[in-house]
Order: structure tokens, then C-alpha cells, then sequence
């Protein structure tokens, strides 16, 4: 179906809302709740992810993200295996993103981060990825305590901007395929959307292989920017032993995946979901996101 039909009358507002990556989360969850429940509505607020890139740490070890273990690290200290944290823009210490330290290996090959973010930006673009995120019982954008949260995908071609972006208030089809998958304990505060159990699978293209990427144990945090723009962030880990896995198939260069061996052995900070200690990755992608509307049912 196409995507400029006008939204019916009576829809609610408009609401906020991957390694060479092309992404879109697969996990189940229940949109419906008993009255004074914290849960998806017959109409939630949405938005669609409009641009996804990676959220790097700079030079003075500032960083978007989150504290997802409840420990600063130091570097060769006891706790994160030893991987230093970083400190957000707002000075809270603790911030797990260590797929930074990965980037300055991967710049000297094809996998370099500009190469990844280029194809991730041609699919959102292209309407192949459009996540998008769903907020329910939404009262007030300065302080909530109880939103109701999911993550899925839309279908349709989007119409661009003269900037090449995606427009804001337009009406896509759900895409069925693929399940939402439920975020915990969402709340709104000081105008920030914040929520857990963020655990999907991503399908990813790295360079020529198609794959899914799992993101594990996230986090997301959404702002609203004006009536229907957004930006927001969200981290979480990946296990090291698969990215090992996806960089040693038959179309990626196997310089990137000895190289990629070496770095990821040096800088995982988590243990991944078989309890491997020091077998995952923290990442952080940062995005921006606006308005959208579903056809309806």
C-alpha cells in the first residue's frame, strides 16, 4: 500500500520512538492491558527512525549511552574486564560503549565505520528499514511515570525532503513479519523517555552478507525536539564470538576478520548470553526520529 494517505480524524498525537548493520527488531509483545495498566493503547503514539548511526566516544572520553552493568570501570581494573567506561555530556560516569575503541582498527579497512552508517542511512531512506517505536498512555512529555513502550518496523515507501530525509507525519503499513518487541519500566522524566529489556534481533548487512545482529540487555532513551522531532539513543551488547562469526563468512575480506578477531578479544566488557565472561561488546547508536501514523487495522 502507499504511505500519503491522510491520518483519520481522531488519531492521537505524534510520539518518539545498526557494524555495517541494516536493522529491525524480532520479539513479541502484548499491546493490550487492563484499565489503569501501564500498557500499549488501541492507538499509541509513534515515530520512525529517520537516520542510525553509531554514537562514538570523543577524545575526552565523553559519550552517549548508558551505565548497563551499575559499575565505573577503570582501565585494567576489576570490574567491565578491564575496559575503562566513559562519562556522558552530563557527567554521569560509568558509560559502557566500548565499541569505540574498536573504530580505529576498522577505519584502515572496508568496514569502517562511515562505510556502515552509509548503508544503514540507504535503507532507512530506501523504506527497506523503518523502525519504529511505539509509546502508550503518554499524559504528560515533561514527566510520566508509567509509558507503555515497543519497538517494530513499518512497511512503505517513504516521501523525502529536500535534505533527503524522511518526512514527518506520514502513514505507513505495519510490517507483520515482524514482531514488536516490549520495553520495561518506561518512563518520562525532566522530558526524556527512558526504558529497558530492550533485547532484539537485528538484520544486518555487512558489507556483502546479509545477517542478524543481537543486540542483548539494552537500553533507549528518546527526546522530543519539537511537536514531531525526536532524537535519542540506545545501547546495549553484542556477543563477541558471533561478530567473529559474521566477519568470517565468505564476503568478508579475511584481513577485516583477523583484525576484528584481535580487537574484539582485546576490548570486550561483558559477559554474552552463554556467561562467557569477557564475550560481548557494549554499542551505542544514536538517532533521530519523527512523527508517523499506522493505516489502521
Amino acid at each position: 500500500m502507499g504511505n500519503q494517505k491522510a491520518p483519520p480524524d481522531g488519531r492521537r498525537g505524534l510520539l518518539a520512538c545498526s557494524w555495517p548493520l541494516v536493522f529491525v527488531p524480532l520479539v513479541a509483545c502484548e499491546p493490550e492491558g487492563e484499565p489503569g495498566e501501564c500498557a500499549l493503547d488501541a492507538a499509541p503514539q509513534l515515530v520512525v527512525v529517520r537516520t542510525l548511526r553509531f554514537a562514538l566516544a570523543d577524545e575526552d572520553g565523553v559519550s552517549l549511552g548508558f551505565d548497563l552493568d551499575g559499575e565505573t570501570s577503570v582501565e585494567n581494573g576489576t570490574s567491565g574486564c578491564g575496559i575503562a567506561d566513559y562519562t556522558s555530556p552530563e557527567g554521569t560516569p560509568g558509560i559502557d560503549n566500548a565499541f569505540t575503541r574498536l573504530t580505529p582498527a576498522l577505519e584502515s579497512t572496508e568496514a569502517k565505520v562511515s562505510a556502515i552508517e552509509g548503508l544503514v542511512q540507504a535503507a532507512i531512506t530506501s523504506g527497506e528499514l523503518l523502525i519504529v517505536v511505539e509509546l502508550g498512555g503518554v499524559d504528560d512529555w515533561n514527566d510520566d511515570s508509567c509509558v507503555a513502550g515497543a519497538v517494530g518496523q513499518a512497511a512503505g515507501t517513504p516521501m523525502l525532503g529536500t535534505d533527503g530525509l524522511i518526512l514527518d507525519g506520514q502513514t505507513f503499513d505495519r510490517d507483520d513479519d515482524v514482531d514488536r518487541v516490549a520495553l520495561a519500566d518506561g518512563s518520562i522524566v525532566d522530558g526524556a523517555y527512558e526504558a529497558g529489556g530492550l533485547s532484539v534481533d537485528l538484520p544486518v548487512q555487512i558489507l556483502n552478507a546479509s545477517l542478524s545482529l543481537p543486540l542483548r540487555d539494552g537500553r533507549m532513551h528518546v527526546e522530543r525536539t519539537s511537536l514531531d522531532r525526536f532524537e535519542g539513543y540506545l545501547s546495549g551488547k553484542v556477543s563477541a564470538a558471533y561478530m567473529m562469526e559474521i566477519s568470517q563468512t565468505e564476503n568478508i575480506d579475511p584481513a577485516v576478520s583477523d583484525l576484528l578477531g584481535v580487537v574484539l578479544l582485546a576490548n570486550a566488557d561483558f559477559a554474552d548470553e552463554e556467561g562467557t565472561a569477557c564475550g560481548a561488546v557494549s554499542v551505542t547508536l544514536q538517532f533521530e526520529a519523527v512523527g508517523a501514523y499506522y493505516y489502521e487495522d
